[in-house]
């Protein structure tokens, strides 16, 4: 028994090192090395004027005027 929690310490541990210090780490390296942030000025609207996403609305009304 004493073995299974000691496991489960170790692979907490290894979550939590991955979690909180691995994944910021690896955001913060590629930032320095791309010399930019990410842009946080993203909303699905820009999807939609690109023409990426069509707008869910204009589908509905293209199906009723079908009828």
């Amino acid at each position: 028994m004493e073995i299974i929690n000691r496991i489960q310490e170790v692979l907490s541990m290894g979550l939590a090192f991955v979690v909180y210090l691995a994944i910021p780490a690896f955001i913060i390296f590629r930032a320095i090395r791309k010399k930019k942030l990410p842009n946080n000025q993203y909303t699905p609207l820009d999807d939609i004027l690109d023409g990426k996403v069509r707008d869910p609305e204009e589908e509905n009304d293209g199906e009723w005027t079908k009828r």
